[in-house]
């Protein structure tokens, strides 16, 4: 079900201005051959935020605003008069009490962070990296994934790839260390790709055991009549002929 997302009469006299200006830069814009201006505006953004204390969601919709208005080729300007258009719930009550500090975009972008993703110290990323190891259900991608988020939550350039792999090296399942030494791999690409081999080949090992067990349980089954394998009680052709023997001498 579509999610309705109730707006303020000021963010529907933003989204009305917003779409005519980028109406009317449109005209202008093609009446005169031109290269397009920056005069594009929020109006037909898809991308919404409702407050969530998150910083994957919070940096994600921030990505994603700003791809939008380099595609869109949106003025800081007209980004300020429409950025109201993308709050909803919390962050909509939130943006109407901050909204004068602001004079730049970056100082939009700042305050979102500021709000709803403040910077973790530290030495509290590095407790959430350290904090738990690879179960052996975890794929290595899902694994990789979540441990390098982790660590580009650290002040830039804190640790090089080759540290950073030594981190997240002995956090991994011993299924993968007992296959890939430190020293074989350099990057975090070769330790995905070797990881991936591992997983794969240890796949066809289980398949391959449950397929043994399943023909060995096979040759195992023992007729409780005659005693003899590979077939059950209600099967056996000894019982069978030894009724119907009984039956035609009666």
């Amino acid at each position: 079900m579509a999610q309705t997302i109730q707006m303020t009469q000021e963010q529907l006299q933003e989204l009305i201005a917003a779409v005519r200006a980028s109406s009317v830069g449109g005209v202008a814009a093609g009446a005169e051959g031109a290269i397009p201006k920056a005069n594009g505006s929020f109006a037909a953004c898809n991308h919404r935020f409702g407050g969530t204390r998150d910083y994957d969601e919070v940096e994600t919709f921030i990505s994603n605003i700003v791809t939008y208005i380099e595609l869109e080729c949106i003025s800081d300007e007209n980004a300020l008069k429409g950025v109201s258009l993308l709050f909803y719930g919390m962050a909509s009550t939130w943006w109407q009490g901050v909204r004068k500090e602001v004079v730049t975009w970056n100082d939009v972008i700042g305050l979102i962070r500021e709000q709803f993703s403040p910077t973790k110290p530290a030495y509290q990323v590095y407790m959430d990296i350290f904090q738990l190891k690879q179960e052996d259900f975890d794929p290595i991608d899902s694994f990789l994934v979540h441990k390098r988020a982790l660590l580009a939550q650290l002040p830039a350039d804190r640790h090089n790839e080759e540290t950073e792999m030594d981190f997240l090296y002995g956090l991994l399942n011993i299924k993968y260390r007992k296959h890939i030494t430190r020293q074989s791999v350099k990057m975090f690409k070769e330790l995905l790709e070797q990881g991936r081999i591992i997983e794969h080949n240890t796949q066809e090992d289980e398949d391959l055991a449950a397929t043994k067990n399943t023909r060995g349980s096979r040759r195992t089954t023992r007729c409780t009549y005659c005693n003899f394998r590979g077939h059950t009680f209600e099967v056996c052709r000894k019982r069978k002929k030894t009724r119907d023997e009984e039956h035609d001498e009666e």
